[in-house]
């Protein structure tokens, strides 16, 4: 099933988005007037041809329409994930400086560069597991062909920020 909307809490023109949900794949792709913003939920990489397929022929429609190309695209990849037999609390406490911090059960990080950032936070949906957010930046000429291989790299480079290493 797929549903169409607009934002309504738009404080301006500018902040006014089509947001088109893709249920079967877990994606949204909110187009607004100088981006295009790709978000996927719990990604499963083998959906990847679907969603390279999808988000390219959704761009190219858009250019072949509007007779121009966005300024900046966008993607969000937001996902869940446990430790396995590992402590979550150990794997992000050496992440961290617990003496000035003091103790907690979880600490969370964020990371911020000129195109992207990275998030880690408890989870509030599943018990004993992280929440990990990556957004990045990228020019509004590249496919999304492009995009997801980078993309799948900051994955894996968060993953093994967690410890997690089993993901290459």
């Amino acid at each position: 099933m797929t549903d169409f909307s607009l934002n309504k809490d738009a404080n301006n023109v500018g902040e006014t988005h089509l947001n088109i949900s893709i249920r079967k794949l877990n994606t949204a792709v909110r187009i607004g007037l100088d981006h295009i913003t790709f978000l996927v939920g719990n990604p499963d990489w083998t959906t990847a041809p679907a969603l390279v397929e999808l988000f390219d022929s959704l761009s190219a429609s858009i250019h072949y329409f509007l007779h121009a190309r966005p300024t900046i695209q966008q993607m969000t990849l937001a996902f869940h994930v446990t430790p396995g037999t590992g402590d979550l609390h150990e794997k992000t406490l050496r992440l961290v400086n617990a003496e000035v911090l003091g103790d907690a059960t979880f600490y969370g990080i964020s990371l911020h560069q000129e195109r992207s950032s990275v998030v880690i936070d408890k989870s509030l949906r599943y018990t004993d597991a992280a929440f990990v957010r990556l957004q990045r930046t990228f020019d509004g000429e590249m496919t999304f062909a492009e995009i997801a291989p980078v993309i799948y790299e900051d994955e894996v480079k968060t993953l093994h920020l967690l410890g997690i290493t089993g993901v290459v």
